[in-house]
């Protein structure tokens, strides 16, 4: 699946997109979100938008007024449209309860019916963007959701699909990644879909089944009781069978993780979701011919370069963990110096969809678009590293906790190392430890109150920063495969193939120029936005002028409205 498209006459963004009614499919996430300010705000011609969203303990209209009001992509919406901007959104969008994990997505009746009839482009954002979760989550959401999404476009009468996966489906493979699919796992592996997608129910089922083994009961049963007897509380027959119920639910998720972990590996992907992912693009293969789609494959998407201002970011992403390192004493990032990584801002990814989507609809695409900057604008992770570095020493000069951080830390240099060194963040985190036993338990007992007091609130201090590390080494081990131990370049010429004619909407990674985009833009993005998560601090919320609030709008396009015909 590598022919390209055939390239026709210039794309207007606008013009492709007007009058065309779309859903969104988990566009509430971090990139959905800014595709959808993005049209809202620049595409006012677009037909009609139906957001599917999870009801949850609210209202699927309550929860999208949540984050319309606090979330600050929708800043510049709010500060354009003031009072205005529930007429100017509910003119262009209605939202819709469902559940990709369902079939019919969870749809009513009614509203499937409507959105069969009325829907031009099908975009599918969903995903379990966790790397090793239980493996039933990834199931779920990253495969079943797709098939069934796929299912819903089939029985559309017009209806095309974006499907939005991941360039790291690649797995572990190293050199230029073309775009294109092909029936072989990363390891070598001839993979047949429907085959893989029965042996991933059948571990799921076997887990579940060996959780409920007499085996485990009765080992969780004999560690509860001797957990009780240790704290000397009595061990009632009610509270051993509840303690027992928790502790199966909380192993069973563990070992779900362990299983979809071992099986991706297995076949030579590094984690759970870009095995689910890979898995979904091969089932997602077996509808050509009779559905239209592309595949759409980001790369690490990063802090917006302009759109809705520059630095905008909701996650917590894979250079955020290296960067809060460099301004940490830890100072060595287990990276191989050469060594790319991809790394896209979100608003040049929503553009680049964008273009994807017009293309599809005028029947132009591509098979598959990879949208990252490695093949275009290269960027070492060592580089990365010196500029997260040289961020944090600018800054630290200014807002340091103390003289230490302001003479010392600022200094300090960040250096990308082999996992193995001596100063590697597991070794830290094991000298913290002992660390903070030694301050709680060693401490001799005729010490004065006010020293031990003092060595009470030490050792609560470095528990709190090992338990930050634990979080960064998890996230570090987990892109270890990308950012040592392979070096992949993600082929992206796909989108350039299209011309587009608005300037404004041209997918130019080339544009981008890292020193400043990194020093200005990307780190003070992760500074306000992410960085919070690890320091334990709420995250800021917007408080717009004007609430937000859902108002009745009509559904149906005016009579007088003539329907685009599809490409």
């Amino acid at each position: 699946m590598s022919k390209g498209p055939t390239v026709g006459a210039p794309i207007s963004i606008p013009q492709t997109y007007e009058g065309r009614d779309i859903l969104l499919v988990g566009g509430s996430g971090f990139v959905g979100k800014v595709w959808l300010t993005m049209v809202l705000d620049r595409l006012p011609e677009v037909g009609r938008i139906y957001l599917l969203l999870r009801g949850k303990t609210r209202g699927v209209k309550q929860r999208f007024e949540k984050f319309v009001n606090e979330t600050y992509v929708f800043s510049t919406l709010h500060e354009r449209f003031g009072a205005d901007l529930a007429k100017h959104i509910c003119a262009r969008m209605e939202v819709i309860e469902g559940d990709v994990g369902r079939p019919n997505l969870g749809m009513s009746d009614e509203a499937a019916a409507r959105l069969r009839e009325s829907v031009d482009l099908i975009i599918n954002f969903a995903g379990l963007v966790d790397f090793n979760p239980d493996l039933r989550d990834a199931a779920a959401t990253n495969v079943n959701g797709a098939v069934h999404i796929a299912d819903f476009v089939e029985s559309c009468n017009h209806a095309r699909l974006i499907h939005v996966s991941t360039c790291y489906v690649a797995g572990l493979r190293d050199g230029r990644i073309p775009e294109s699919i092909q029936p072989l796992t990363p390891s070598g592996e001839v993979i047949e879909a429907q085959a893989e997608l029965a042996k991933m129910r059948e571990i799921i089922a076997k887990t579940e089944l060996d959780n409920e083994s007499d085996e485990v009961e009765a080992q969780l049963r004999a560690d509860v009781i001797a957990r009780l007897k240790a704290r000397g509380a009595e061990p009632s027959e009610k509270r051993i069978v509840d303690m027992v119920v928790r502790l199966k639910r909380k192993r069973l998720r563990e070992t779900m993780s362990m299983a979809g972990t071992e099986r991706a590996k297995e076949l030579g992907w590094p984690n759970t979701y870009t095995y689910t992912k890979a898995l979904a693009e091969y089932l997602l293969l077996e509808r050509q011919g009779r559905i239209e789609f592309t595949i759409f494959r980001p790369a690490i998407v990063e802090s917006s370069i302009s759109f809705p201002f520059p630095g905008w970011n909701e996650g917590f992403n894979t250079s955020g963990p290296l960067a809060y390192l460099a301004k940490t004493w830890f100072r060595h990032i287990p990276a191989m110096p050469g060594n790319p990584l991809d790394v896209i801002p979100v608003d040049m990814v929503c553009k680049a969809l964008l273009i994807a989507g017009a293309a599809l609809l005028r029947g132009e695409h591509a098979p598959i678009y990879h949208c990252g900057s490695s093949d275009r604008n290269f960027l070492p992770i060592d580089r990365l590293a010196e500029l997260s570095a040289l961020s944090h020493r600018r800054w630290l000069r200014e807002n340091g906790e103390s003289a230490l951080h302001k003479v010392v830390l600022s200094r300090w240099d960040t250096v990308a190392a082999d996992p193995d060194h001596a100063l590697n963040i597991s070794n830290v985190r094991s000298v913290l430890n002992q660390v903070t036993r030694y301050l709680r338990h060693g401490l001799p007992e005729k010490i004065p109150s006010e020293l031990r007091d003092f060595a009470g609130r030490l050792a609560k201090s470095t528990d709190s920063s090992n338990r930050r590390l634990r979080q960064i080494e998890d996230v570090l081990d987990l892109f270890q495969p990308f950012t040592h131990d392979h070096y992949f370049v993600f082929e992206c010429r796909a989108i350039a193939r299209h011309q587009v004619v608005e300037a404004e909407f041209r997918f130019e990674p080339e544009s981008i120029e890292w020193r400043s985009y990194w020093l200005d833009v990307h780190m003070p993005g992760l500074r306000r936005w992410c960085f919070t998560v690890y320091d334990n601090k709420d995250r800021e919320q917007y408080e717009p002028a004007t609430r937000f609030e859902m108002i009745d709008s009509p559904r149906d396009r005016p009579a007088d409205t003539p329907r685009k015909e599809t490409g």
